[in-house]
Formats: C-alpha cells, structure tokens, sequence
C-alpha cells in the first residue's frame, strides 16, 4: 500500500470562487475545438496583512466553453473547479512569455438559478493545442 505522501503528491486541483472581471472570451482552434477565456477576480481572506484580490485567468473547452459562454457574464460569481496549468509562449518580438491558468472541469454560477455544468468528456491535452490558442 502506497504511502498517504506519495499518493498526493501529483494532486493537482482548485476550487476558487470569484467574480467575472469581463464578458468571456470564447473563440475556436483551427480544429473546431470551442474554447472560451475569462478572468476571476477572488478576494484573499482577512487577516494577517494577506487582504486583497487576485486576478486568475481560467480556460474552458469543448462543451464547457460553449455553455460557459452562454450563461457567465462580467460581475456574475461563479465557482471554478480545476487544476492548475503553466505554460510558456514566444510573443510578436520573439520573448518567452510564462503563463499561469486554472483549466476548469466544473463551472457553478452562483447568483442565478442553479446550473452546474461539468466537463464529462475527455481531458483535452492542452500541451499539444498550445501553439492552437487564438489568444
């Protein structure tokens, strides 16, 4: 039997709730694929100087994006659950750009009628659709 350590130390997932700073961004790779981009403004709890916000760039494909697109809107609150994801890009003047994300599986809206919506299919390789972004 595999130690408690060993078996968590590949986890890999978040559940932030925030609000939408602006509409979402929803566009299709070459292939076909929806994806959508928004930002999530989440507030840093109280207390020892950490007061804040942070500003979390979320991804969303396939049927997620498309259904995400439809219902999220800037200001909506929405709870994101899913993992953490850095990647790197060459900008127009040929300089590496590191990026971190959260590459979301469930979606919650929270200040309108109840909606969860899951991403049940696949998990998308987004290490091979990188140089796909439309953003």
């Amino acid at each position: 039997m595999k130690s408690r350590e060993s078996r968590l130390a590949s986890l890999n997932r978040i559940v932030l709730v925030g609000q939408l700073t602006a509409d979402p961004d929803s566009r299709s790779t070459v292939d076909g694929l929806a994806v959508t981009k928004f930002r999530l403004a989440v507030k840093r709890p109280q207390g020892e100087g950490a007061s804040g916000t942070d500003f979390i760039d979320i991804v969303t494909w396939r049927q997620l994006a498309e259904l995400g697109a439809q219902v999220l809107k800037k200001g909506k609150q929405v709870l994101v659950e899913g993992r953490i994801q850095n990647r790197s890009y060459d900008n127009q003047a040929g300089q590496r750009i590191w990026t971190t994300e959260i590459i979301a599986s469930n979606l919650v809206p929270l200040d309108q009628a109840p909606v969860a919506i899951n991403q049940d299919e696949e998990v998308v390789d987004d290490e091979s659709l990188a140089g796909d972004l439309p953003f």
